[in-house]
């Protein structure tokens, strides 16, 4: 799967792909938010979790490098690219 198809899934099913075929590497907090950053072998994608609500909110493909700034001090790109 490639991040435009992906992108053009419904949000419980981005979810659902996330959890089961992604790989976990970080979680960060933002507001009332839980945002877990997982690897998708071709592309990296966020999943936003609502505790509060005991829901999913967004679950988007990443499409550039800004995107990750906010996880670059909790993750290796060198570990992630020497193991896929």
């Amino acid at each position: 799967m490639d991040l435009n198809q992906f992108n053009q899934q419904p949000l419980e099913q981005r979810a659902g792909i996330l959890t089961r075929q992604g790989t976990f590497l970080a979680m960060r907090h933002r507001s009332q938010y839980v945002i877990c950053l997982y690897h998708m072998n071709q592309f990296f994608a966020e999943l936003w979790y609502e505790p509060r609500r005991h829901e999913f909110v967004l679950a988007r493909g990443l499409q550039d490098q800004v995107s990750l700034d906010p996880y670059l001090e909790m993750i290796s790109l060198t570990e992630i690219s020497a193991r896929f």
